[in-house]
Formats: structure tokens, sequence, C-alpha cells
């Protein structure tokens, strides 16, 4: 296959963690330079409009100057592709032979995108509709990956109008304080909360009712939080980046990408990165068999990054799946593929050639 394949990037998108997509597109962009792709940019506005951008590069990176100049509105035709509406009413095709969704969050990681895609009949990178939206809701990840054998935190759903009695009856279900509470359909950690006791439930409900109406109340795992950077497509051949190891240092949890400041140190202030993971080497052994086995289990394809805890008795216990994790120059996943000797830009290149030539679903 020739190097001129005609590549839509879609960046932005209507999710909470669209400044950190405009990052990730950026960091995409200049990774794919040079490599004789014929790039189209479409670039999904906070409010989920569609633009083709065909202005600088550069006015990605940060904030939503794109959006003022050098755009024209996109057209998803179901069967017939991508298109540009132009000024005068007409629609002209945009050449598109793969996508590559850099979105993060809902409506972009949790299946909207890829199923407006497949109606369009655009092949993409990355999980397929059904996978982006079971690894997006976190309870019914972790119900599919436990049907598999795999071991998941105790969890119990809330939805909006749920009671205190419903409250204590989900805590107690959960094992007691302290426990997480999540956004169900949430990206990264915005909205997650650390509850130790029940003075602080009732915040910790509200700030993540405010972004999903259905709430997961998790037991709190004690233990190391680690990351696996997978690729792999249908054929079940996988690849596996360094493991890496999450180091929290004021107690709490894991929350990088909170900050609007660009960069690592700003992003993730309260924790560092180790990779490799310091963990024994049977450890290492079981997180890799697991992060495969969550991988298979959730029906990814393409990419993704598989997060787990190992906890002080060794087990080895799901947190979640990013199926389009960051991709920005501090990111986790470009990181453990480095580590393991695959630079980015290679890893996309593959991964771009495998969507286009249909073998990765």
């Amino acid at each position: 296959m020739s190097n001129n394949l005609r590549v839509a990037i879609l960046f932005g998108g209507t999710s909470s963690e669209h400044d950190i997509s405009l990052r990730s597109a950026t960091n995409v962009l200049s990774e794919l330079d040079g490599r004789g792709y014929d790039l189209a940019l479409i670039g999904i506005t906070r409010e989920g409009t569609w633009l083709n951008y065909t202005g600088d590069a550069a006015d990605v990176r940060e904030g939503d100057a794109w959006a003022s100049h050098d755009v024209c509105p996109v057209v998803v035709v179901p069967g017939d592709g991508l298109f540009r509406h132009e000024a005068d009413g007409t629609l002209c095709r945009i050449a598109v032979d793969v996508a590559l969704p850099v979105l993060h969050g809902q409506g972009g990681e949790d299946g909207i995108t890829q199923a407006l895609l497949e109606s369009a009949g655009v092949p993409y990178v990355g999980c397929g509709v059904l996978s982006s939206a079971v690894c997006m809701d976190k309870d019914a990840s972790h119900r599919l990956a436990a049907a598999s054998g795999i071991r998941v935190p105790k969890c119990e759903v809330l939805y909006r109008g749920a009671t205190e009695a419903d409250m204590r009856a989900a805590v107690e279900a959960c094992g007691g304080y302290p426990v997480f509470v999540k956004p169900t359909r949430g990206g990264s950690s915005y909205g997650v909360s650390k509850v130790a006791d029940a003075s602080e439930m009732a915040h910790a409900l509200e700030v993540a009712f405010a972004l999903d109406p259905k709430v997961s109340v998790e037991e709190a795992i004690e233990g190391t939080e680690v990351g696996c950077a997978i690729t792999g497509d249908a054929s079940g051949k996988l690849e596996m980046g360094v493991v890496d190891e999450t180091v929290v240092t004021d107690g709490g949890f894991f929350h990088i990408h909170q900050d609007q400041t660009a960069g690592a140190a700003a992003s993730s202030k309260n924790s560092s990165l180790r990779c490799p993971a310091q963990i024994s080497d049977d450890e290492m052994a079981c997180v890799r068999e697991t992060g495969f086995a969550v991988y298979r289990a959730l029906c990814c394809s393409g990419f993704a990054r598989v997060d787990l805890f190992v906890t002080p008795a060794g087990e080895v216990v799901l947190n979640e799946v990013n199926t389009i994790p960051g991709l920005t120059r501090y990111s986790r996943f470009p990181e453990m593929m480095k580590a393991s000797g695959r630079a980015l830009a290679d890893v996309l290149d593959g991964l771009i050639r495998t969507a286009a030539a249909g073998q990765d679903r």
C-alpha cells in the first residue's frame, strides 16, 4: 500500500475533554508530518458542529481559534461518505480512505462517532461501536469483564433522584467507606471523587451527576495502579508496550488532565509515572495476561489503554479501559510504546494502514 493515503483527523468534540483532544491532535499531526499522508482536518466544536478546517494546524493546539477561520461545515451522508457544505449550498466530497478519531470522552470515544463513520462507509482507526460504548460505561465494562473471570471492583449504580437509603445501600454493597464516586460514562477523571465518609457523599454525587445521570459507586481498591498500552487487530495478534505505574503523592487518586495548562507537570501535579512499573516479575506477568484478557473480553481493536490495580496481595483488578487514550507528547500511551521501542509515529502508521485495509475488526 502506498503511503499517500487520504486520512481524516477528527479532533475536538463535545465532552469535557475537548481541550485534551486538541493537544492530542496537535501531537498526532506533528508525528504524521512527513509521512506522506494527505490529511483532512475535521474539527468538532464544543456544540457538536463538524467543520473541515483548512487553516494553519498550529491553531489547533489550544483553545478554539481554529474554528473561527478557514472552516466549512461537514455533512455525514449515510452510505456515501463525508462532504463539505459549501457556501453556495452545494456538497463537495471530502476524499477519505480512513479516519483517525483523536477524540476523548462522551460523543467521541463512546461509539457515537464510530457509528457515524460506519454509517458513512468510512473505515476508522480504533475500537468499534460496541467496544467503544461498553468501555465508556464503567458499569457495563465491569460486568462483561467479570463474566470473563476478570476481577473487578464491587460496584453499585445510582441514578438522579436516588434516595438517602439508596446511597447507604450502595456504599454497604461496596464494603463500606472509602468508596469512589464516578460518572459512569465519564472520561478521564472529571467528576470523580474519593469519598471517605458519609459527610462527603452528597457533594460527590452532585459533582458526578452534573456530568452523567448514571453514577457508579465503587469499592476503593488499595494497591498500585498500572497501565497497559495495547495494539491489536481482529486476527488476535496483540502487542503491549512497557507497563507503567502511577505514583500518587497526596493520598488521593490519579487525576491527570484536570488542569487546562498543557504539560505533564501541570496536568499531573499530584502524581508521577514510572515506566516500567516497579512490581515483581510474577505480578508483571499477571498484569500483562490480564491486560490482554480485558482487551479481548471487551472486544477492543486497533488500540486502547487498559488500566489495572495490583493489590498488596498480588491480585490484579480492572480499573477501566480508554479506547482513545491521550496522545499528547506527555501522555501515557505514547510513553509506554516508546519504552518498548515503538515510536508513536510508527504505531500510528501501522494503525492507519491496518484500518484502511479493513483488517482491524
